[in-house]
């Protein structure tokens, strides 16, 4: 069924569902793109980010923001549809084969409160505390009262991965997912799983809106983004916002009790945290471009050999990515994959991996969250490098021991001389640890 609530259009966009007999006139609301220096599209009033061109002796105006949707200027008409949402009968049921545990519960409680009323909160978890399923009860509420949810995410791979698990929690609703290369742009969700980008499709649309990874690139790195999120939800929409690591300037606003927050400091298997390791190797980038593997980091990898242990091993670039595959291919004899964000194959060589093919797989960030693969060690190469920051080294260390029947790995950050921000990053994780310990969470001390 195609999407016809809540969402916007450009003028030939509309005139294509108008002579198909999709919509009618008194059916949408129509506005100016540019209006009184502010694109009405993405919500820009930067006057560096707008652009003027001349056309049949006129100056246009256009936006530059936005611009990769497709040109939006002051000579053009922006479509808004007020159809409201039809919610699928029984859209709110929920199936599930599990039980919350008493922490997770919390949190879903939280997240309810704010959506009964219509507020905004963050549930800070540790990574692998189950996220995903805290907001279940949530989702299944809010679909009770005919409100249509959204879950905005950054990237599109967790996209990916997130929306079979939400058609198998609610099996009779719609849920769809948005991304760039996404085939189910124009269908209609009752939930709506969405890079934050796709959201510029929105205006009005929903009335409970999760951000998961609201601290990740590139949602806190791109201004236009939280206008979309916020220009694609009503009035009165209630927000949950989802992080293991959040940002300087939200733990500011929790501290002084400027944003509701729940805290949740241990995975839902109520085994510690494992902290990194620190091992020098000298530069890596540098080493790897001569060809040769650091000693320390060959005897690594030939332990995990001997022992048959499956690793993520993360590099800071693409270029040095595939210099080390093709020096560990020479000095070890191995068969590896290497993903990244151009790699047109990422997602076939991730769910190989995830399936239990290959020993090692080398990548980038692209898998430093939002991804679970069990029963494995995790190593970082240069950790020292700037692409590091204190989020990322948590996020990345926290793909070790997500699994109740494997809830330890080891991580180690290989580097050439300790930053700050892998100082931080191990005393955040110890932090946690120290907070689950002190409410007697924690089913073991914290190695």
């Amino acid at each position: 069924m195609m999407d016809l609530s809540g969402r916007e259009w450009l003028e030939t966009e509309y005139l294509q569902l108008k002579q198909q007999g999709l919509i009618k006139e008194e059916q949408v609301v129509k506005v100016d793109g540019i209006k009184e220096g502010v694109c009405q599209r993405c919500f820009n009033e930067s006057v560096h980010w707008f652009g003027t061109f001349k056309y049949q002796n006129k100056w246009i105006h256009y936006c530059r923001k936005c611009l990769d949707f497709s040109m939006i200027t002051d000579q053009l008409l922006l479509y808004r549809s007020v159809i409201l949402p039809e919610i699928t009968p029984n859209a709110y049921e929920l199936d599930l084969d599990f039980q919350l545990s008493e922490l997770q519960e919390r949190a879903s409680e939280f997240a309810k409160e704010l959506m009964r009323k219509k507020e905004a909160g963050m549930i800070w978890a540790v990574c692998g505390a189950g996220k995903t399923e805290m907001m279940f009860e949530a989702i299944s509420e809010a679909l009770k009262e005919k409100k249509r949810v959204c879950w905005a995410i950054p990237r599109s791979d967790v996209v990916v991965e997130l929306v079979p698990r939400l058609r198998k929690a609610f099996p009779q609703a719609k849920v769809i997912g948005l991304h760039g290369r996404s085939e189910e742009k124009r269908l209609y969700g009752d939930i709506v799983i969405s890079t934050v980008h796709q959201l510029i499709r929105f205006f009005s649309a929903f009335d409970f809106l999760i951000i998961d990874e609201v601290d990740a690139f590139p949602y806190t790195f791109d201004e236009m983004l939280p206008r979309l999120a916020k220009k694609a939800c009503t009035e009165d929409c209630a927000t949950v916002y989802l992080s293991a690591t959040p940002s300087a300037s939200d733990q500011r606003a929790i501290k002084k009790g400027l944003l509701k927050c729940c805290l949740i400091p241990a995975r839902y298997h109520l085994q510690a945290l494992d902290v990194p390791k620190f091992k020098w190797c000298g530069s890596f980038e540098r080493e790897v471009a001569r060809r040769k593997l650091p000693k320390v980091v060959r005897q690594w990898f030939e332990t995990k050999l001997r022992e048959g242990r499956r690793a993520l091993v993360f590099v800071p670039t693409i270029s040095s990515g595939h210099k080390f595959k093709k020096v560990l291919e020479k000095n070890l004899g191995l068969i590896i994959d290497f993903v990244y964000s151009s790699d047109e194959r990422r997602l076939e060589k991730v769910r190989q991996f995830k399936e239990g093919q290959g020993q090692f797989l080398i990548t980038t960030m692209i898998l430093e969250r939002g991804v679970t693969i069990v029963n494995i060690d995790v190593a970082i190469m240069g950790a020292e490098h700037e692409v590091y920051e204190e989020s990322a080294l948590v996020q990345i260390s926290g793909r070790v021991g997500r699994s109740p029947k494997y809830p330890h790995g080891e991580i180690v950050f290989f580097h050439d001389g300790i930053t700050g921000a892998m100082d931080r990053a191990r005393h955040q994780i110890k932090g946690m640890n120290r907070s689950a310990s002190k409410q007697h969470l924690l089913k073991v001390e914290s190695p």
